[in-house]
């Protein structure tokens, strides 16, 4: 049975190009959530008026899935035009599901 992975990715866009990266974004959201392996894919804002901080969300059915995702054309042009828009590299950071026996 796969195994679901979940990917923390924290984002900063350029300042000065913030309405250029939110579109870039939103562009490649609608194309990885056509994947048959993406569950979904959620960019978040911080409250504490740090609008130039993001972060996405994203779950895929399996790393493979994953995997296919990062290989895909849509996903390495769409990094290619984003990585312009950015004032310093997009971090990432991979996550299973931890299962806790509350019995243990």
């Amino acid at each position: 049975m796969p195994v679901p992975l979940f990917l923390i990715v924290t984002i900063r866009p350029d300042r000065d190009r913030l309405q250029e990266a939110a579109e870039q974004l939103g562009r490649m959201r609608a194309a990885s959530l056509a994947e048959r392996g993406c569950v979904s894919m959620t960019l978040l804002q911080e409250v504490d008026d740090k609008t130039d901080t993001w972060v996405m969300v994203e779950e895929f059915v399996s790393r493979e899935a994953w995997d296919e995702h990062m290989a895909s054309d849509h996903n390495r042009r769409g990094n290619e035009l984003l990585d312009p828009l950015l004032r310093e590299p997009s971090t990432l950071q991979l996550l299973h599901r931890h299962w806790i026996n509350p019995d243990s």
